[in-house]
């Protein structure tokens, strides 16, 4: 693990910082809308339900994005747990502002793709203090 300092290492470990974050927002994406749609159609479950499962792929999404990209770093948890759902939090924005679904939605959306970030930065946090 890692630390930040301003040594010449810093771009490095920042652009490998961002294709930690494009990597993993893209195949958790890809791979959880791939395994849900399976699931929907295997099972003949109705569309009213794909609200609440996109829901859940963008919330479970951003966990895995943040656990995976913060794994190289030694502090700053909370931040950079922050920085790396950025992508899907826009995803989320520009969807909602192109589909106009229910508000209620985008708000737990968000709020979960929040709490999901601070969870992460809690778990490292207390892993690094020990």
């Amino acid at each position: 693990m890692r630390k930040i300092t301003s040594s010449g290492n810093t771009r490095a470990l920042l652009i490998k910082f961002a294709v930690k974050i494009a990597l993993s927002s893209a195949f958790s994406i890809l791979i959880l809308s791939t395994v849900c749609s399976f699931i929907v159609l295997k099972l003949d479950i109705d569309l009213s339900v794909l609200e609440y499962i996109g829901t859940g792929i963008c919330i479970i999404s951003s966990f895995f994005i943040s656990f995976v990209s913060t794994s190289d770093f030694k502090n700053n948890f909370l931040v950079l747990s922050l920085i790396s759902v950025m992508p899907i939090l826009i995803y989320t924005v520009v969807n909602f502002c192109i589909n106009k679904t229910g508000t209620v939605f985008i708000i737990i959306k968000l709020a979960g793709i929040l709490l999901c970030a601070l969870a992460v930065s809690l778990m490292r946090s207390s892993k690094k203090s020990r």
